[in-house]
């Protein structure tokens, strides 16, 4: 009886241990990096992701049919660079460090980061009795495969982050109606003029301070700037030196894009 239940102890355990390397092989990816993306064009766009420790990963672009390849840190971080084409698209890029994951849907283009306060967070559809003008209609035709949206979730946090909450979007009446209405405009213009996909990523808190999306070390110049020295000293959570560059740009640092509109 002993023995088999140390034979049964011993299968459960075999068990566990693949189940557990099981999770573990398979690239692991920011959700900046997911289907529908856009990627910059006629560049080096940079990658990243985790993935077992000390492993080789490898990515391969659909564009060209390149292979790209990095290890993976004792912590199972990598990073690495592809070469992105002239605009086009829809592509798939395929990581695999033994378990493959293929984004789809990807379009290469122009990348842009749209973040701020109140004038970049106001959506299409208006805040409470503060219409945008126009919207409706625009909101109506708005359906552009070729432009895509990523909102950033509110976050404000005492500890840098190394992922945001958000998804991409197709822009359509159904995902520009609650989208930033400037991003949105200045992504249209952009697809307009370039006839090119346009990648819009919205990081923005109504009301917040300047002083909320810089570092700790940005803030040196100001003496004034009481930095928190725990999530207990974050008194408003868009207006605390720090806590918003922390939950919603410090994720997005390495990005390769075209520019920033704030």
């Amino acid at each position: 009886m002993k023995n088999l239940i140390a034979t049964a102890g011993t299968t459960l355990a075999i068990f566990l241990f693949a189940v557990c390397l099981s999770t573990h092989a398979e690239v692991h990816l920011p959700a900046i990096f997911s289907d529908g993306m856009v990627m910059q064009q006629q560049t080096h766009a940079n990658l990243w992701g985790t993935a077992t420790p000390n492993k080789k990963v490898t990515v391969r672009t659909s564009w060209d049919g390149k292979l790209y390849a990095a290890t993976a840190d004792k912590q199972g971080a990598w990073k690495l660079a592809v070469s992105t084409p002239e605009a086009g698209g829809p592509y798939t890029v395929t990581f695999d460090d033994g378990t493959p994951k293929v984004l789809s849907n990807i379009l290469i283009g122009e990348l842009w980061l749209c973040s701020g306060q109140s004038n970049m967070e106001m959506p299409m559809k208006g805040f409470k009795n503060q219409p945008v003008e126009n919207a409706n209609m625009d909101i109506l035709r708005s359906r552009n495969p070729k432009i895509r949206l990523f909102t950033v979730k509110r976050t404000s946090t005492f500890t840098p982050q190394n992922d945001v909450t958000g998804s991409w979007k197709e822009a359509s009446p159904a995902t520009v109606r609650d989208f930033s209405a400037t991003a949105y405009y200045f992504g249209r213009l952009v697809n307009e003029i370039l006839d090119v996909p346009v990648g819009l990523i919205v990081a923005a808190w109504g009301g917040s301070a300047c002083e909320a999306w810089m570092t700790a070390d940005w803030l040196k110049a100001f003496p004034d700037a009481k930095i928190p020295r725990s999530e207990t000293d974050i008194k408003s959570k868009n207006r605390t030196p720090t806590v918003l560059y922390n939950g919603m740009l410090h994720p997005l640092i390495g990005l390769t894009m075209k520019g920033v509109i704030w």
